[in-house]
């Protein structure tokens, strides 16, 4: 199951996000979006879960937490996303 982290601070890493995933289970590493013809993150992220309860939890408990002083949105990611 793939999560969307949305409202990011362009100061944000991948690693950062890694940490805040880590507790609630195995998932592959997340992926920031690029802006390809700028190269700066677009404010987003995409992270990959093999269990969905695993996915369920982190979008449950970090959704409307706080990274870099902004508001995170973890939900489902949608297909396009």
């Amino acid at each position: 199951m793939h999560l969307y982290l949305g409202n990011l601070s362009y100061l944000t890493t991948a690693e950062e996000l890694a940490a805040l995933l880590a507790p609630f289970g195995p998932f592959a590493a997340p992926q920031l979006v690029l802006d390809p013809a700028t190269g700066l993150s677009r404010g987003y992220a995409l992270a990959e879960f093999d269990d969905p309860a695993a996915a369920e939890a982190a979008a449950a408990a970090l959704n409307g937490s706080f990274l870099h002083g902004r508001v995170l949105i973890v939900r489902p990611a949608h297909a396009g996303e």
